[in-house]
């Protein structure tokens, strides 16, 4: 998706990309990139098993409905 949206946009953009980034990580309290790594492992997770049964709903909810 960055490469599609760097080809239709142009280097440039990789700018305000940035920007929206550091807006995002002040927002949710991050001081660094760093900080959000494994954030989202599910080693990190307190519940592993409810960790994988929301990414398999977020999978099938994805697929289009008309192929269910």
């Amino acid at each position: 998706m960055l490469a599609s949206a760097l080809l239709e946009k142009g280097n440039s953009h990789v700018e305000s990309l940035l920007q929206d980034l550091e807006k995002w990580l002040e927002a949710k309290n991050y001081q660094s990139i760093q900080q959000i790594y494994g954030s989202l492992s599910q080693k990190s997770i307190s519940e592993p098993a409810v960790f994988e049964r929301a990414n398999y709903l977020k999978v099938l909810d994805a697929y289009p409905r008309e192929n269910r």
